[in-house]
C-alpha cells in the first residue's frame, strides 16, 4: 500500500447517507403507494371484493412506511452520540 492511504484521517470512514433524507422519503412513499395501489387492484380485479382489496392495499402500503419509520427511529434512539 502506498503512503498516501496509510495516512487518511479518521473522518474519511465515517458514514454518511447516500441519498437526502427527503428524496428518500418520497421514494419510499412512491413505492409504498404504487405498491399498495397494485395489490389492491389485484384483488379487487380476482375477487371483487373491494373491502378486501382497500384493506390489503392499505395494509401493504402501511407495512412499508411502518418499516421506514421504525428504522428512523432505530437509528436515531442508537446514534445519540454520533448526531451533528
Amino acid at each position: 500500500m502506498s503512503k498516501k492511504k496509510e495516512n487518511k484521517p479518521a473522518e474519511d470512514f465515517q458514514r454518511q447517507p447516500w441519498i437526502q433524507k427527503n428524496k428518500g422519503f418520497r421514494i419510499i412513499i412512491a413505492i409504498s403507494l404504487s405498491l399498495a395501489l397494485w395489490v389492491g387492484y389485484q384483488i379487487i380485479k380476482n375477487e371483487g371484493n373491494w373491502g378486501k382489496g382497500i384493506l390489503w392495499g392499505l395494509l401493504i402500503g402501511g407495512s412499508i412506511l411502518l418499516v421506514y419509520y421504525g428504522m428512523n427511529a432505530f437509528h436515531r434512539l442508537f446514534n445519540k452520540d454520533k448526531e451533528e
